[in-house]
């Protein structure tokens, strides 16, 4: 049991673990902790993992085994398989695919979150931007346009800062099928190329 822990150890860092299992860790190795509720990446990931959030600490077995349930020793299988380090450890009988689709899902939550809060961010100046000076001014399309959208958004970013796990859940999933984030992404982009664009002229003259 020694042998393995220390020759897995020795073959994987956390950090290489945390990609694998569907973490999106940064260049300086922070990561959104996987073990509470983390909007923002709170967990430093290297040889070892630390979390400035909840305060969770180990070695990539001790990571391993609190994100999939396990015992040491059966992390340290897991591991030892995932990353064939030794082909005659057989793959422990674990409810893996369940613990990584977790990780996936509050991947796609964080991933919705940022997407849209930035998108409300925009909007907001926007509106701001091209709104009438007067109540006799006409309404700049721009500013109706951002109007409608930034209510859109920032009811879909109200759900997400719901406690109701399964209220946000089921929001991200609507917005994977019906593709919402890419659609929101580009209109964004092309908002964003169009303010740029009239900046630019307004410097010119």
């Amino acid at each position: 049991m020694k042998n393995i822990f220390t020759t897995v150890k020795a073959a994987v860092t956390t950090k290489q673990a945390a990609e694998y299992y569907g973490l999106k860790v940064s260049r300086n190795g922070m990561t959104c902790c996987p073990f509470h509720e983390d909007r923002h990446p709170s967990m430093k990931v290297d040889e070892r993992y630390y979390c400035f959030g909840c305060h969770e600490t180990g070695d990539v077995i001790d990571f391993t085994a609190k994100l999939f349930g396990l015992t040491p020793y059966e992390a340290a299988k897991k591991l030892a398989w995932d990353f064939h380090i030794d082909p005659n450890t057989p793959q422990p009988p674990v409810a893996a695919a369940m613990k990584k689709q977790e990780v996936q899902d509050r991947q796609d939550e964080t991933f919705c979150m940022r997407a849209l809060v930035d998108c409300e961010a925009t909007l907001r100046k926007r509106k701001e931007q091209y709104a009438p000076s007067s109540s006799d001014d006409p309404w700049d399309d721009r500013f109706v346009e951002a109007c409608n959208m930034l209510d859109y958004v920032s009811a879909m970013v109200d759900i997400l800062f719901m406690p109701d796990a399964e209220m946000r859940k089921m929001l991200v999933q609507q917005m994977k099928e019906e593709n919402t984030i890419q659609c929101l992404k580009e209109r964004l982009e092309a908002l964003r190329e169009e303010n740029e664009h009239g900046e630019t002229e307004m410097g010119a003259a």
